[in-house]
């Protein structure tokens, strides 16, 4: 097996430092809360609905910390309860708490390790690191508390919900994407899953710095945006498809309009010509859904160059974006697969429940004339970091078979992250040489790692 001149070196090293090493977050447990009694929830309750009277923002809680203390003591005698010095602090750090963007769960939002936060209950917090769920101790006072909670967070998402319209999605800035099932569909609930975006700004630098590939297959893929090619982005659940696509849309030229269609705006460009598109739901009433399809369609209207599409979700949008694509409109999307031959396999049948009656060579006809490249981005079994696992080239149809062309390849059994380059002769060659930067394959090593620098603070 290929193993680096460095590794032993590398190891020595990580072994001198390994004491110095944080806890990973999937083996710390946020402090443990002590639940509320229903009495100093009633209270607490009573003192955020006067705080809400008297408009008292976060700055002024800190500022006023004396009077807020009043006001807890004054509703706790009108109440009839007389709090211990415990009990007051209980209710302060309660409400300062909830003062937060995000409240109770402010510690796992700040935690850059943590994807996902997950609420099924008013007492069941858990976590997602690396795809892995882990629960916590968490926990808000009641039930009431967590309801509002709720319904706070989707006002600052700018949506709401209701046993009309049980599922809401929305945007919290460009941090956080909030899904909410409302408890009419759920056994506890509401069902809250928040997903947490760590770059606000992504660069492909970003993603080599964090491990995602090597630099020559990141280039590789730059150069092929930058040439004007279709390329879809495959992965399961959580794995980086999105963020790799904002990186991606950063190789578009300038002097190119882009027009960005999502159900839930995350693709936010730093780009001069770039317009946003957003799909909706009907209301309550049945009416006022806009799909997929139609913002596609209207796209071709726009005078767009480039079309990116968060993800293919259903037949409809699969056969939008395939049609649009092999108009000759550039375009750049995700889907999830576990495979890139899985994708190209979930794309024929988005095409066959679209295209009732037609066969299966047209479908694969017009995928090959619309893809140019498919991405496959997974989670490492070992090292539990997000990489590139399958990178493969769409080539024309004969004889109703899509020729398939493997270009690099996540090796699972190596000791440390490498790829191997598997073909160095790209269907796509005249057009990754004429770049302003080349791309050239058949100047790279049969095996490409990770920087140094990478591989070590990966170890550590």
């Amino acid at each position: 097996m290929r193993r680096s001149a460095r590794l032993d070196d590398t190891l020595s090293l990580v072994h001198q430092s390994s004491n110095l090493l944080p806890v990973p977050v999937s083996q710390q447990n946020p402090k443990r809360r002590r639940l509320m009694s229903p009495g100093l929830s009633h209270i607490l309750e009573e003192v955020q609905r006067e705080l809400g009277l008297l408009e008292i923002d976060d700055e002024q809680m800190l500022r006023r910390g004396q009077e807020i203390e009043e006001l807890i003591a004054k509703t706790a005698l009108r109440l009839g309860f007389e709090l211990t010095a415990f009990e007051r602090d209980d209710i302060l750090s309660e409400l300062e708490r909830n003062q937060r963007p995000f409240g109770l769960l402010q510690e796992l939002v700040d935690n850059q390790e943590i994807s996902d936060i997950i609420v099924t209950d008013y007492s069941k917090i858990s976590f997602q690191q690396n795809r892995k769920t882990y629960q916590t101790d968490l926990s808000f006072p009641n039930q009431q508390s967590y309801e509002t909670y709720v319904e706070r967070l989707l006002q600052k998402a700018g949506t709401t919900y209701s046993t009309k319209k049980p599922i809401a999605d929305g945007m919290i800035g460009d941090l956080a994407r909030l899904h909410v099932v409302h408890q009419c569909l759920c056994q506890t609930g509401p069902y809250m899953t928040i997903r947490l975006n760590r770059f606000s700004r992504v660069t492909m630098k970003d993603l080599e710095f964090k491990g995602l590939a090597p630099r020559p297959i990141l280039d590789y893929l730059e150069g092929l945006i930058t040439a004007g090619l279709t390329v879809l982005l495959v992965g399961e659940v959580g794995t980086g498809k999105t963020t790799l696509a904002r990186a991606l849309a950063g190789s578009i030229p300038a002097e190119e309009s882009i027009l960005v269609i999502e159900d839930t705006p995350e693709i936010q460009l730093e780009h001069p010509q770039v317009r946003y598109v957003q799909t909706r739901e009907a209301n309550s009433d049945g009416a006022g859904r806009v799909t997929p399809s139609e913002c596609i369609r209207a796209g071709m209207r726009m005078a767009m160059n480039r079309i990116i599409f968060g993800e293919m979700r259903d037949a409809e949008a699969a056969e939008a974006f395939i049609d649009v694509c092999a108009s000759g409109h550039p375009g750049l999307s995700t889907i999830h697969a576990r495979s890139a031959s899985e994708a190209v396999a979930r794309l024929e049948l988005f095409l066959g429940r679209a295209q009732r009656g037609a066969s299966r060579n047209v479908f694969i006809e017009q995928i090959a004339t619309a893809v140019q490249v498919i991405v496959y981005i997974d989670i490492c079994h070992k090292t539990s970091r997000r990489r590139i696992m399958e990178v493969k080239e769409i080539g024309p149809v004969a004889d109703g078979v899509m020729r398939q062309r493997d270009i690099f390849k996540y090796d699972n059994n190596s000791v440390l992250p490498q790829w191997k380059v598997i073909t160095k002769v790209s269907a796509h060659k005249d057009a990754l040489e004429r770049l302003e930067s080349p791309v050239r394959l058949q100047d790279l090593s049969q095996y490409l790692e990770l920087s140094e620098s990478v591989r070590l603070r990966e170890m550590v």
